[in-house]
């Protein structure tokens, strides 16, 4: 398991996290940047750096800061704790403390009581969804308390959204009927938050459909496939959901379910649905040997469903580079060729790769060959 080098400053894990998370510095002052990387203050004493470190960021960096704490300043926490119990911050320090520093049963003590209080009092923060709050090591009976902790905060928050985010991060790879449970109440309380789709998705790639016992993991994709449909409320996400999918399970090789869920996808509006279906549908034939399909699909995908997403986005070339692996020069030659016409701007760059072709030489595709 990689763990942060102790000489690693605070200012700059806010740095490397605040990269991490996306949140760039374009259009921000000098000033402003010179805050967020100064040393870690509290959110009250600089409005900046609460507005550049939300509480789930600065969560992350106090578990993190506190695994270099020194055994003095946690002893120094835990005695300013007993006159001020409420100090969240000083119990995820010391949370991070004991996760990595814990030898003495006393100190595995101290780790399951500060994180059974951050649970059993403020199941809305963030924190409590962070793996080191969800699972206490070698401690079966606090984990069993943090288990009961959850269910009683499901059945006492339910209108709490923030408690179901956190639950639905605990129960995930713990529960998966009270995960689908908890996604789906979400879900309908942020009908336009695509989030909870995708992670219904995710759910039941990785534990299958609670309660379905389907063999056929093609059936099971299509199954999968209209569930998670049915937390998908804007149309354009639902035209593409099933290329997103096979394009999932594909690169996992999980194949008959992206087969199945490319064939799906090539029946939808979505622009980039003939490109993108023939393509993972051409993959998977190469690879089960099936070449002459696997050039069919190639030509298809560049057939007159895709003129209008070559125009915009470019031929995606990953099958085309892997027939030419295969030694089908002539088959890519027709394939480039067809772009030609469908491509205009890119018509120097196909030339080219045509002329590398014929010159038994293999071109660089550049990015559209991954």
């Amino acid at each position: 398991m990689y763990r942060m080098p102790r000489n690693v400053s605070l200012s700059g894990l806010t740095t490397v996290f605040l990269l991490l998370l996306g949140a760039g510095m374009h259009g921000v002052s000098l000033e402003a940047q010179k805050r967020v990387t100064r040393p870690f203050v509290s959110p009250a004493q600089d409005p900046v750096v609460a507005l550049w470190e939300p509480e789930s960021v600065r969560s992350i960096l106090l578990l993190y800061t506190g695994k270099t704490l020194s055994k003095a300043k946690a002893d120094e926490l835990e005695g300013e704790l007993k006159k001020s119990p409420d100090k969240i911050e000083s119990r995820l320090l010391l949370i991070g403390y004991y996760s990595v520093n814990a030898r003495t049963p006393n100190d595995h003590t101290r780790l399951r009581e500060h994180v059974l209080w951050m649970i059993g009092n403020h199941p809305e923060h963030p924190a409590t969804a962070e793996p080191s709050l969800r699972d206490l090591p070698d401690d079966r009976d606090g984990n069993a308390q943090i288990l009961a902790l959850w269910n009683k905060n499901v059945e006492l928050h339910r209108d709490d959204v923030a408690v179901m985010k956190d639950a639905e991060k605990f129960f995930f790879s713990k529960d998966p009927v009270e995960a689908d449970q908890l996604i789906h109440q979400i879900s309908a309380k942020e009908p336009d938050n695509r989030q909870w789709a995708i992670e219904l998705a995710q759910l039941y790639h990785m534990f299958g459909i609670p309660g379905e016992n389907i063999d056929d993991p093609a059936e099971r994709s299509v199954e999968a496939y209209k569930r998670v449909l049915e937390l998908t409320k804007g149309a354009t996400a639902r035209e593409s959901l099933a290329g997103e999918m096979a394009q999932d399970a594909f690169k996992v090789g999980d194949f008959a379910a992206a087969a199945a869920l490319a064939k799906i996808h090539l029946q939808s509006q979505d622009r980039a649905a003939s490109q993108r279906a023939n393509t993972i549908l051409g993959r998977i034939a190469l690879r089960s040997g099936d070449i002459p399909t696997a050039k069919q699909y190639l030509l298809d995908s560049a057939g007159p469903a895709a003129a209008k997403d070559i125009s915009v986005s470019g031929p995606t070339l990953i099958l085309a580079k892997e027939l030419l692996d295969h030694g089908e020069r002539d088959v890519v030659l027709e394939y480039l060729t067809q772009c030609v016409t469908l491509w205009p701007r890119g018509q120097d760059a196909l030339q080219i790769w045509i002329g590398d072709i014929k010159r038994g030489s293999k071109p660089n595709f550049g990015n559209l060959g991954f």
